[in-house]
């Protein structure tokens, strides 16, 4: 979007203050504009790891000859990628009011970029939130159900036992004999369904074997196989991970924004910390995610202390290019350069100009023209 200023007379036609109080609003006409900021987006990706041992586990080695299974329930988390995004925002610190003078006889013509800003609004009880506000240590990731990831450990959790009960009943010299079948449910241990899983993987393991050499003698086309070959490859998994257990990935992505202030001496701030047992969590230390913006032309302070060079003419920005880098650990995970806008001096124009155009986006001049 683009800003444009034009006067019909050389001699001063605009007059030009920054606001920096309401109060100084009092009695006023005329135009507000205001200079942008980079705000900084550093886009963060963590894989949340989760190991669930195989209720079965215990039984790998001696049923399947299996060394490699996940004993024990354990999270942990990696950081997968860093990114540097950037954008531009109105800055509340440089908002300026433009009036015409009172005795200019010419026209002064201010014109607008288009622009189409969208809005949403949503209504929730305070008793709710929406997604998206979850605080930092509130659960992220609903825990995993053991009974919906082991589904063939609870199919048939107990089985039917039979017990026959022979009772003989002597009259004189007659021997009768009653048989009664008693019928009650026993629970499966895990000794038996270990060896359940471990017959049925074989038997499955088999029929892969004979669909693959045509022992069925039908004449299936290759589809047909390849279905029936996937189905008993994913019938022969659902067993399997009873002993080996599962390995859970979840990649979580967060976006950490930082406005980075002048004045500031060491240009570093913190957005966080990492821990491999926790995830995102408070910085502490050495743990803590770091963005340092660090300048090639001169000390980020030296620049600071040029910021007030507005003289009451039409204001823009000379933005400074920075590198920006994100460290853990004392690593550099990400570096990019930007320019930072806030960085950079604000600077006016003379007042004796016939036209004159800035880009609102960075704040930087795209035409002047002096008569």
């Amino acid at each position: 979007m683009a800003l444009i200023f034009c006067g019909s007379e050389m001699n001063a036609q605009v007059r030009v203050s920054k606001v920096s109080d309401p109060s100084q609003l009092t009695g006023k006409k005329g135009i507000f504009y205001s200079l942008p900021r980079t705000k900084i987006h550093i886009n963060l990706g963590i894989v949340r790891t989760e190991q669930i041992a195989g209720p079965l586990a215990e039984y790998a080695k001696e049923m399947l000859g299996i060394d490699k299974v996940v004993e024990k329930n354990m999270v942990t988390y990696a950081i997968d990628h860093v990114a540097i995004m950037t954008e531009s925002e109105t800055d509340p610190e440089q908002l300026f009011l433009v009036e015409k003078e009172e005795k200019a006889q010419g026209e002064v013509w201010i014109a607008f970029g288009k622009r189409e800003p969208v809005v949403a609004l949503e209504k929730f009880d305070k008793a709710s939130h929406p997604d998206g506000f979850t605080p930092w240590n509130g659960q992220h990731i609903p825990l995993a159900d053991p009974q919906s990831l082991f589904r063939k450990y609870t199919d048939s959790p107990v089985r039917e036992v039979i017990d026959t009960i022979v009772r003989k009943v002597s009259i004189d010299t007659l021997v009768m004999v009653d048989m009664i079948f008693k019928r009650t449910l026993a629970e499966f241990s895990d000794l038996e369904k270990a060896q359940e899983a471990a017959a049925r993987i074989r038997q499955i393991e088999q029929d892969q074997y004979n669909l693959l050499i045509g022992y069925q003698e039908t004449a299936y086309s290759i589809e047909s196989l390849q279905f029936m070959y996937d189905k008993l490859e994913e019938l022969r998994l659902e067993y399997l991970k009873l002993f080996t257990g599962l390995t859970l990935n979840t990649l979580m992505r967060y976006d950490l924004p930082v406005v980075p202030s002048i004045g500031e001496d060491d240009q570093a701030y913190t957005l966080g910390g990492f821990s491999k047992s926790s995830g995102l969590v408070e910085a502490e230390g050495q743990n803590a995610i770091i963005l340092k913006l660090i300048s090639s032309e001169s000390a980020l302070s030296d620049l600071a202390k040029k910021q007030e060079s507005f003289t009451g003419g039409i204001a823009y920005r000379l933005p400074v290019k920075v590198k920006a880098a994100v460290f853990n650990q004392g690593k550099e995970l990400v570096s990019k350069e930007i320019e930072v806008l806030q960085l950079g001096p604000v600077i006016s124009l003379p007042s004796e100009f016939k036209r004159v155009e800035f880009d609102t986006e960075t704040g930087n001049l795209r035409s002047v023209v002096i008569e």
